[in-house]
C-alpha cells in the first residue's frame, strides 16, 4: 500500500466512502465466530485464525462497516448486538448478511450502477465493473488500489447475491457451487501478492515431489491429512511454507479432470511453477517469448533472451533469494516425516514432465514453448476473484527486475 493510501484511514461506522478489504467469506466467519462471546485481541486472533495481524485488522475493519464488530481496548475486538445475532442464528445468516451489506451507502452506490448503466454486462463482469465505478467516484485512491478494493467486495456482494451457494455455517461453497476448486491457507500467489499491503514474515518455498504426484501420478495415493492445506506455518511460525498442493474432494476432482482448473491450481500453489510461468508469459520486446526451456542430453536448462541460465530449478531459487523468499528442501510442517518418497525434493526432470502432462508446455524438437491458450487462461476470469494474470503481477516486476540484475553481473 503507498504512503498516500495509507492516509486514506476511512471512518468504518459512518462515511459514504467506506472501503472494505476483506476478499473471503469464510474467513470473516471464522472470525466472528472466534469472538463468539469472547473479547479477544489482533495477536490471538492472528493466532486462531493462522493469518498475520494485519489480515485480521483488515476483517475486524470489515466487520466494523457492517456494524458487526466494534473496538473493545486496545488492540482488542468483540461484536457487537447485530454481530451476536448473526453468529447465533445460522440458518438466518445468508439473509442477515445480504442485508448489512445492501444497507451501506457504498452497495446502494454500486446497485444504481448496475441498475443504470451496466445492463449490457453479464455477471460477475457488471458487479466488478459497478464496484470499480463506486470506488473510484468516492475516494481518492490509486487506480490499482481502486481495483484491489473493488475485487474484494465484488468477491462479498457474490455471496449476498447468492446466499444459497454457501455454507453460511462454515463459509466453504455447496455443493451446487460454480467454484472451480476450494482448500484451506492462503496459495503462494495471494501470499505474495499481500507483500503489496505491507505484510511481513518470511516466506518459505519448496518443490516437494508431492507436486508431481498430485499433478500427473495418482494424487488418490496422497493422505489428505499431511497435505490438506496450501500453507502451513513453518517452526516457531516464524514465517510460512508454500510448495505442496493442497488435497481434499475439490481439488482432488480438479486433478481428475485436468485441463485449466488443474493448470491454474498448480500455478497458484507452487512458488517455482508460479516463477517459471511469471517468466514464460513474459514477452520481449520482439513479442517473443523472453524466457524458453529446453531439454535435450545435458538435460532441462532455462534460457533467457537466448542466455542459458542453467538448471530451472537452481536459477528460480536464486530469483527467489533476491526477491527475500526462502527457498528449503524440507517440508517444515512434516519435518519429522522425511522418511515420505512425497516429501523428498522434485527435480527438473520432474518439473519438465508436469509442464508437459498438464499442457503447459508443448515439445518442439529441444525446446519446450508455451501451448498456446495458456497465457488467454491466466487472464480469464473465475468467479468474481482476481484473475491468476493480475495476482501475478507484483511477482513478474520482481522476477524481471533481479533476473536483469543476475544476468547483467
Amino acid at each position: 500500500m503507498s504512503r498516500d493510501d495509507e492516509t486514506i484511514q476511512l471512518d468504518l461506522t459512518e462515511s459514504i466512502t467506506d472501503v472494505p478489504q476483506a476478499n473471503s467469506i469464510s474467513l470473516f466467519i471464522e472470525l466472528l465466530e472466534a469472538l463468539r462471546g469472547e473479547v479477544r485481541s489482533v495477536p490471538t486472533l492472528a493466532s486462531l485464525l493462522e493469518v498475520d495481524e494485519r489480515t485480521v485488522r483488515y476483517y475486524a475493519e470489515f466487520g466494523r462497516w457492517l456494524q458487526w464488530i466494534e473496538p473493545a481496548g486496545d488492540k482488542k475486538f468483540a461484536l457487537t448486538e447485530m454481530g451476536r445475532v448473526f453468529v447465533e442464528s445460522e440458518p438466518a445468516r445468508g439473509r442477515l448478511f445480504a442485508n448489512a451489506l445492501f444497507d451501506r451507502p457504498l452497495v446502494k452506490t454500486v446497485q444504481r450502477i448496475k441498475r443504470d448503466d451496466l445492463d449490457d454486462l453479464t455477471e460477475p463482469a457488471s458487479t466488478r465493473e459497478a464496484c470499480r465505478r463506486a470506488v473510484d467516484s468516492m475516494t481518492t485512491l490509486s487506480e490499482a488500489t481502486v481495483q484491489r478494493r473493488a475485487q474484494a467486495l465484488a468477491s462479498m456482494l457474490k455471496w449476498a447475491y447468492n446466499p444459497s451457494s454457501l455454507d453460511w455455517s462454515t463459509g466453504r461453497p455447496t455443493a451446487a457451487s460454480t467454484a472451480p476448486f476450494d482448500f484451506e491457507g492462503q496459495s503462494f500467489l495471494t501470499a505474495y501478492s499481500a507483500r503489496q499491503f505491507g505484510e511481513t514474515g518470511p516466506i518459505f518455498i519448496g518443490f516437494p515431489r508431492q507436486v508431481h504426484t498430485f499433478a500427473i501420478g495418482d494424487p488418490a495415493e496422497l493422505n489428505p491429512t499431511m497435505w490438506q492445506r496450501a500453507s502451513y506455518d513453518a517452526p516457531d511460525a516464524v514465517g510460512r511454507w508454500f510448495g505442496s498442493i493442497p488435497v481434499n474432494e475439490s481439488t482432488l476432482s480438479v486433478a481428475s479432470r485436468g485441463g485449466p482448473d488443474l493448470r491454474r491450481l498448480l500455478i497458484s500453489c507452487n512458488p517455482y511453477l508460479a516463477m517459471l510461468l511469471t517468466l514464460l508469459t513474459s514477452p520481449s520486446a520482439a513479442r517473443s517469448a523472453a524466457t524458453k526451456l529446453t531439454r535435450d542430453m545435458y538435460g532441462v536448462r532455462l534460457w533467457y533472451h537466448d542466455r542459458e541460465l542453467g538448471s530451472p530449478l537452481q536459477t528460480l531459487a536464486q530469483i527467489a533469494t533476491s526477491l527475500n523468499l526462502v527457498p528449503v528442501e524440507s517440508v517444515p510442517h512434516l519435518d519429522d516425516a522425511n522418511a515420505n518418497e512425497q516429501l523428498q525434493p522434485a527435480g527438473d526432470a520432474q518439473l519438465a514432465e508436469i509442464l508437459l502432462e498438464t499442457g503447459v508446455v508443448r515439445s518442439v524438437d529441444t525446446v519446450l514453448i508455451l501451448s498456446p491458450g495458456v497465457t488467454s487462461e491466466l487472464r480469464l476470469p473465475v468467479g468474481d476473484s482476481p484473475t491468476l494474470w493480475e495476482r501475478m503481477e507484483p511477482l513478474r516486476d520482481d522476477i524481471h527486475r533481479a533476473i536483469r540484475e543476475q544476468t547483467d553481473s
